[in-house]
């Protein structure tokens, strides 16, 4: 029986689903939206402008049904020209992106059985005080003269980006994993609510409800599961009014766990030296810590040329030239590009 997981990805499409992506094609290349492949000679080529896994995510995102994925597609390239996202994320600042990314799920360095990165996210941590701060400071940080976008969006912009940009296709690299062949292409995310109360959720509604609408309307397919822990009593009626912010689709992959379910549902999933010991593994790691990589993304990043320990701070990317893996850093220190 077909893996769930690997529905609609590349290596796997059904004959309906290929004849699906060559129409999509066909229909981005006449509204000028994409290119394809183009070869010169026996020694090199022009890539196509778009990766056939990225247009498949919005393939899947719509059911492959051309129209809405077309709509969808549309609707992301204007905004990435708009909002000049790659501007953004080249040209942010390294120590307001350390500081932001401590209000958005933070990559643990680890991954799942599967190879798909692990995020953490404490909710229950984002107080009103440290909100206050965090709007402040953004009135004042770091914004990209060339984008629409206002200053908090060009933050959390910043935060998905650095995950399509580096930690998703660094976790992709990986050889040594099921269905290698697979790009990797979600996160697997630990949402802590510990402590959330109705009046704290209330304050913290717009900055959740910012997040989940980025990340559904310009980044579809992107999140693989998410498991909830510590849902306090009453919170099924915080729930019935928050999940209006997400599709089926996205609400279908997040589970609620119990006190006494959470360690033995994780570890199906994780292994155990990878779940961090606040829910019962062995990996020494708490929300706020830079990413704790693995070896052998340790690996991956040292053959890249690339031996910063802890982590790399800021914008990076991670590129694959002509079959030569690198590490580009990007961003700005002292208002000049690294």
């Amino acid at each position: 029986m077909e893996d769930m997981r690997l529905f609609g990805r590349l290596g796997h499409l059904s004959d309906q689903q290929t004849a699906a992506l060559t129409d999509f094609k066909v229909l981005l290349l006449d509204k000028q939206l994409y290119s394809p492949e183009v070869i010169i000679d026996e020694k090199g080529s022009v890539p196509a402008t778009h990766e056939d896994a990225l247009l498949l995510k919005f393939l899947r995102a719509s059911r492959f049904n051309l129209v809405p994925a077309l709509r969808q597609f549309e609707t992301t390239e204007k905004w990435r020209k708009d909002g000049a996202i790659n501007e953004i994320y080249d040209g942010f600042d390294v120590k307001e992106f350390e500081e932001t990314r401590k209000y958005y799920p933070q990559w643990t360095g680890r991954r799942d059985k599967n190879g798909v990165p692990i995020q953490v996210y404490e909710v229950g941590s984002l107080d009103s005080r440290k909100m206050n701060l965090y709007y402040q400071s953004a009135k004042l940080g770091t914004k990209s003269t060339e984008s629409s976008l206002p200053a908090t969006t060009q933050r959390l912009v910043v935060i998905a980006e650095h995950s399509t940009n580096f930690v998703v296709p660094l976790c992709s690299s990986v050889q040594k994993r099921p269905n290698s062949g697979v790009p990797i292409e979600t996160t697997v995310n630990i949402v802590d609510i510990t402590g959330l109360g109705f009046g704290q959720f209330w304050a913290l509604r717009n900055h959740l409800k910012d997040a989940s609408s980025l990340a559904q309307s310009y980044y579809p397919e992107s999140l693989e599961k998410v498991f909830v822990i510590g849902a306090p009593t009453g919170f099924t009626k915080i729930w019935d009014w928050a999940k209006g912010w997400f599709d089926a689709a996205t609400t279908s992959k997040i589970f609620f766990l119990t006190p006494e379910n959470i360690t033995s549902t994780l570890k199906e999933h994780i292994d155990l030296d990878n779940i961090p010991k606040k829910y019962g593994g062995s990996f020494d790691w708490e929300f706020g810590d830079t990413p704790n990589l693995d070896e052998e993304l340790r690996a991956l990043l040292a053959d890249a040329g690339c031996h910063d320990i802890p982590f790399t701070p800021g914008s990076v990317h991670w590129k694959d030239f002509d079959g030569k893996q690198s590490v580009v850093i990007s961003g700005t220190e002292n208002e000049s590009r690294r």
